[in-house]
Order: C-alpha cells, then sequence, then structure tokens
C-alpha cells in the first residue's frame, strides 16, 4: 500500500526514521483495519450500553414482575430489555 507525503512525515517522525516508517506502514495499517472490524463486531455492545436503563431500574422492574408473578413477555422489565435489543440487534455471524 502507498502512503503520501504527509503520512510519510508523520509517521518518520513517530518512528524516528523514514525507513522505519516505510517498513511499518503496511504493519500498522493491517493493525487499524484489524482493529476497525472488531470495533464494528462489538459496536451493538456499546450501542446498547449507553441506552439501557440503569441496573437500579432494571432490578426493581424485575422484582416488580416477580412480586405480580408477571414475568412474562408483558412485564415492564421483559419490554425494557426487548425494546433495547431489538433497536440494537446483535449482527448474525
Amino acid at each position: 500500500m502507498t502512503m503520501d507525503a504527509k503520512v510519510l512525515a508523520a509517521l518518520t517522525e513517530f518512528l524516528g526514521s523514514e525507513e522505519e516508517a516505510i517498513e511499518k506502514y503496511d504493519e500498522m495499517v493491517a493493525e487499524q483495519e484489524a482493529n476497525d472490524i472488531e470495533f464494528e463486531a462489538k459496536r451493538y455492545q456499546n450501542d446498547r450500553k449507553n441506552v439501557y436503563p440503569n441496573v437500579g431500574d432494571q432490578l426493581d422492574a424485575l422484582w416488580h414482575a416477580i412480586d405480580e408473578d408477571k414475568l412474562d413477555k408483558t412485564s415492564e422489565f421483559y419490554t425494557m430489555i426487548k425494546t433495547v435489543k431489538d433497536t440494537h440487534p446483535k449482527p448474525e455471524e
């Protein structure tokens, strides 16, 4: 893969020599691509984490569902979790 002059200059400054920058460039690009793939594969986890109700609210809803003997798909607990999972589905492998 070719790199432009700005990238070469930045890598040379970072790594200390132009030879090392040229030598490491493909390796660094491949590593970044692997990181991007891993991030995308786990994006749904981060998206869900940001919108799940806090644990206290989840436990309260679970307790009420159990107490009212309504631990099924009509309970508030089920609905709050199902909504998040449907909005941010796990990608198929």
